[in-house]
């Protein structure tokens, strides 16, 4: 407990007023002698110890009367996270008074000094209390000179909450410009905005209050999470170059949970460090905004496709879901579904329950490949608007190039193991007459009979299937590994023809290609079915809703008993026995599945199943993989990882032969130098002849020992490895074999010089590993070299503000960066066309777009709790201040908590009213000893009246 005017404090002295008058009464009153007195003492005996303790009783409450009134004027306040609880203070204090007044009335000696004693106790303990909560609350709040504050305002999605025509934002804003305007002379503001990554709107702390009101003016609700340990981060780094020596930071929030990233203690071990090394370490106000207990409102959740593949050739399914977040009814409204701009469908959705959700489903079919906006938007009048729309990039593809191999190629079409699969595919009569099905399908399907396979049929192919294939060269299955874990899909049909030996010795770049441990061959007459509850891969949920899926009700009766790698594999589903039907697993930067059976009539009829061709359909269209994914989490800054399915690559810098050449033609990731340009030139704007390219990377080999390195050029190739020359190839000159020493893991930088005068522009850069055999070098061995972003274009955010934009060149391939926080909405990107055509295979001059989602969790209420404040408090120093008055008074190094001066006045004006019924009750007491009946001797009492009366 401290006071807001601890000098007024001595007004306690005047609680000795009752004692003074106690002690000036008793030394005024004069004896007399009178015979008869001692017969008078005998009879007043037995009433002496009732009179001391009513004299007790009214000097007690005298003094307390006045202790109550001198600490009430001293304004008593409780501080915030008070180490000594008031209700031992305030009673000690009053306890002590009371009874050191008290004391004075009593008549032993002994008496006196024991009450005295004890009221003296309890006083020390009081003031020792008073004095170590002062030292322990009160210097958070002391000001010594100049401040640097930190003005940390969310601006989360749930400051959008509106209570009328404003917004929780609109109020933070308005606390922020007074407590500015306000504070004490020698205090410089810097504005945090928070969001899913913070804004410093200056770097460092600025003391002219009018530029600081101004950065106020500008700012505006960015929706999204606020991240608070990343917001409290960046104001540390501002106050740290601020040149004041206190600090402080004052968040303004809803209290919203959500964001504070408990669960993350190194983070908070880190700024707690941080806070540490400053000068001074900075106070944490942390002032809640008040707000209405009742939330009434309904934001979209999500807006998904139906799978990761889009094409032209069918429907795409769009899920919208819609949710109620708050704690009271609430009607949603109407949801709008527009794409590209054009509105395709609404739906009135009508009233939601608080917690219950709705997923609408939309069916569009895209006309042209490419990107394609899609926008839902509520129409309902809630109380948070920054969650009624959300936005979702659909990136159309036109064809989808897919390679089965055949293992089983005799017979006829439906008698072979990939006829069944090719046309679930695409289902064309074409593919019966062995014929290709063209642009009316997505998935374009090349059936190559296993015997006939070469490694160049698997050029381009996006997904290969093999289809009961016994087993491959193992120059063919290196090739394959090295494609898949470059980025490629496969699917493995396990047939009877399949070898298990060959499959579970299969490994590459990422070690065993396949997710299970393929067993022998099982057979049942009358077979196994799918099970349909164990259908729990997001690609094939469909399926265990048994309305929607007949595989159930397939019979297999032959499959292979397999076994789950669990360090690398995933189970997709199992036949009813338990026996595993599907796998999958990522592979580097592809994707792998497999069927424990095959897709054909040997197996059983599960080619006969209508779901079937949805399940092959969307086993490939999982393992090609959606691409690039242009939609976003929240992150600091908007990213998208250009080369997301590749597992390595050289940064490769196209130009002119001309040594003048300053700025490249074209700058790419190249996964492998493995080119044959023939007639074409490598790039928009490289000419066909006399150009160069310079490939940079990291190389990193899985092996130690002597490498072997060939090149097969036109017209001539230099290659350094650890900045030293290696060989030197030219066209029409005998092969040049160089060799170099490399260790397993250790990184060495790599750098070629293509340069191409005329002739058949081509250049493979081949080795053979020790022990191994002569192939390209694949990409899992490059990791492109580090550069600079380098501006690529620019970009419009949801606020309509300008953005620069530039392609990374990084560790894991190309990343488009857009400059400044990642606030969730849509960004319309404009890139140069020879960048566009790198990234996106088309020349377009549209923007490009790119969608920064939201979270839905922001817009519950969920507020923080008093353990988790408690668990805050054991991290870091926080105070909770309840008003703008409240911060005010800590920058003025006042301090404040809750005041209790109304409790102690209401305490003496009710200790007012007892004392003057003590005292009437005490008086009335003692007159009433006045008709005491005294006899003395032989006088009758008729005498005794008389003379009474004379």
């Amino acid at each position: 407990m401290l006071f807001l005017n601890p000098w007024l404090l001595l007004a306690l002295a005047g609680a000795s007023i009752p004692v003074i008058v106690h002690l000036v009464r008793r030394q005024a009153a004069k004896p007399f002698a009178w015979g008869a007195m001692r017969f008078l003492m005998d009879s007043l005996s037995q009433r002496r110890r009732r009179m001391e303790l009513e004299d007790l009783l009214l000097m007690a409450a005298r003094c307390l009367l006045l202790a109550l009134a001198a600490l009430a004027i001293a304004r008593p306040f409780i501080p915030p996270n008070s180490a000594t609880p008031w209700l031992l203070v305030l009673p000690a204090v009053l306890l002590g008074i009371s009874l050191f007044g008290g004391s004075f009335v009593l008549s032993t000696t002994r008496s006196r000094l024991l009450v005295r004693a004890i009221a003296l106790l309890m006083l020390g303990l009081a003031v020792a209390m008073v004095v170590w909560e002062r030292q322990l609350n009160l210097r958070r709040f002391e000001a010594a000179g100049r401040r640097d504050v930190a003005l940390v305002i969310d601006a989360s999605t749930s400051m959008t909450r509106t209570s009328g025509t404003r917004t929780l934002f609109d109020d933070a804003l308005d606390e922020a410009r007074r407590i500015v305007k306000d504070a004490p002379r020698g205090t410089s503001f810097a504005v945090i905005l928070g969001g899913p990554s913070p804004q410093a709107l200056s770097s460092t702390p600025v003391s002219h209050r009018d530029d600081v009101l101004a950065q106020l003016d500008g700012l505006h609700a960015v929706g999204g999470t606020f991240r608070v340990n990343e917001a409290l981060g960046m104001a540390t780094l501002v106050l740290a170059e601020g040149e004041r020596p206190n600090k402080d930071i004052i968040v303004l929030t809803d209290m919203q949970r959500h964001g504070w990233s408990f669960d993350n203690a190194g983070a908070w071990k880190t700024l707690a460090a941080a806070w540490n090394a400053l000068p001074a370490k900075p106070h944490l106000l942390l002032r809640g905004l008040p707000q209405a207990p009742a939330l009434r409102n309904a934001g979209i959740a999500s807006i998904t496709t139906g799978r990761e593949l889009t094409g032209t050739d069918r429907q795409c399914l769009l899920r919208t879901e819609v949710v109620s977040t708050g704690n009271q009814p609430v009607m949603a409204g109407e949801l709008l579904i527009e794409i590209d701009g054009q509105p395709i469908a609404h739906e009135a959705l009508g009233l939601l329950t608080p917690g219950q959700a709705q997923i609408i489903e939309t069916r569009h079919r895209f006309t042209s490949p490419g990107a394609h906006v899609v926008i839902a938007r509520l129409n309902g009048h809630d109380d948070i608007a920054g969650d009624d729309h959300a936005e979702l990039v659909v990136m159309v593809r036109k064809a989808l190039r897919v390679v089965l191999v055949d293992g089983n190629p005799a017979g006829s079409f439906f008698e072979r193991a990939a006829g069944h699969t090719a046309l679930a595919l695409a289902p064309a009569s074409d593919l019966l007459r062995g014929g290709r099905v063209g642009a009316d399908f997505l998935m374009d399907p090349v059936v190559i009979p296993a015997p006939d396979l070469t490694a160049d049929m698997l050029a381009g192919a996006e997904v290969v299937v093999l289809a009961d294939v016994p087993r491959l060269p193992a120059a063919i299955a290196a090739a394959l590994a090295e494609r898949t874990a470059a980025g490629s899909g496969l699917l493995v049909l396990a047939g009877p023809g399949s070898d298990p030996t060959f499959y579970n010795a299969w490994a590459g770049p990422d070690g065993a290609l396949l997710p299970l441990t393929l067993g022998g061959e099982s057979t049942a007459a009358k077979g196994v079915s799918p099970s349909p509850a164990s259908f729990r891969h997001a690609a094939l949920a469909w399926a265990s809703d048994e309305r929607r899926s007949d595989l159930g009700a397939a019979v297999i009766r032959r499959w292979h008993k397999s076994t789950l790698l669990p360090a690398t594999g995933a189970l997709a589903a199992t036949f009813a026995n338990g026996d595993p039907f599907l796998a999958t697993r990522g592979y580097g930067g592809g994707r792998c599945v497999v069927a424990t059976c095959a897709f054909d009539a040997r197996a059983g009829n599960l080619p006969a199943r209508s779901a079937f061709v949805p399940l092959v359909q969307d086993l490939v269209a999982w393992a090609a993989g959606g691409g690039v994914n242009w939609n976003l989490d929240s992150a600091w800054s908007p990213s998208v990882a250009l080369d997301s399915r590749s597992s390595g690559g050289l940064a490769a810098s196209y130009s002119h032969r001309d040594p003048k050449a300053e700025r490249p033609l074209l700058e790419r990731i190249d996964p492998t130098i493995d080119f044959n340009w023939a007639t074409l030139p490598p790039g928009r704007n490289v000419p066909r002849d006399n150009f160069a390219v310079r490939w940079r990377a990291t190389l990193l080999p899985q092996l130690s020992g002597d490498y072997q390195l060939e090149a097969e050029v036109d017209d001539h190739i230099t290659i350094k490895i650890a900045d030293k020359p290696v060989m030197e190839q030219k066209v029409n000159q005998a092969a040049v074999k160089g060799r170099v020493r490399l260790e397993a893991g250790k990184p060495v930088a790599f750098e070629a010089l293509y340069e191409q005068v005329g002739g058949n522009p081509h250049v493979r850069l081949l080795w053979t590993p020790p022990g191994g055999t002569r192939q390209i070098i694949p990409a899992t061995a490059w990791l492109p070299a580090q550069d600079k972003p380098a501006p690529a274009g620019e970009a419009t955010d949801p606020g309509s503000h300008p953005r620069k934009v530039a392609v990374l060149f990084g560790r894991r391939g190309r990343e488009l960066r857009i400059d400044g926080p990642a606030v969730p909405g849509l960004y319309q990107v404009k890139l140069p066309p020879d960048v566009r055509e790198s990234i996106t295979g088309d020349t377009a001059t549209t923007p490009l777009p790119v969608v920064v989602r939201g979270d839905i969790a922001e817009s519950r209420l969920d507020a923080l709790t008093k353990e988790d404040l408690v668990e805050l408090r054991s991290r870091i120093d926080v105070m909770e201040p309840k008003s703008t008055a409240d911060v005010l008074a800590v920058l003025s190094g006042r301090g404040f908590g809750r005041e209790i001066t109304r409790l102690i006045a209401t305490a003496a004006l009710l200790l007012l009213l007892l004392e003057m019924a003590l005292a009437r009750w005490v008086s009335r007491s003692r007159r009433a000893g006045d008709d005491l009946r005294i006899e003395f001797g032989d006088t009758t009492p008729g005498s005794l009246e008389n003379a009474g009366s004379r």
